[in-house]
């Protein structure tokens, strides 16, 4: 891939992958070919610091967990996260969080899996 399609990915991924992971995408992506950063760059993805926000603002309420698609969780949550004083959801802002990121993880790959690159 040449290497402005690989800074437009890499720019695009900053913000939604953790930094642990990005180095790992980028070289998997440099052995990819250049049809794929489109796909790559147009995905949809969730935005982590939306999450979070979300977390601590609605966090007690199980929003964040409804963003991300768990709503058992997020029902779960609403009803017993009182019982806990507090705590799930005090420590789910981290959890939710690094969920995103982890979502975002798998969307990438399975883009690189589609295209057959390990």
């Amino acid at each position: 891939m040449i290497q402005e399609n690989i800074r437009a990915c890499m720019q695009t991924l900053s913000s939604k992958l953790s930094s642990e992971t990005l180095a790992m995408v980028k070289r998997k992506i440099e052995n990819a070919d250049d049809r794929i950063a489109e796909e790559i760059i147009f995905a949809k993805y969730d935005e982590p610091w939306m999450i979070l926000i979300f977390s601590v603002l609605l966090g007690s309420l199980g929003v964040d967990r409804f963003i991300l698609g768990d709503v058992g969780l997020g029902v779960c949550k609403l009803l017993f996260g009182w019982l806990t004083l507090g705590i799930w959801p005090l420590a789910d802002i981290y959890f939710c969080y690094k969920k995103a990121q982890h979502r975002n993880l798998q969307r990438v790959m399975q883009i690189l899996a589609d295209h057959n690159i390990a």
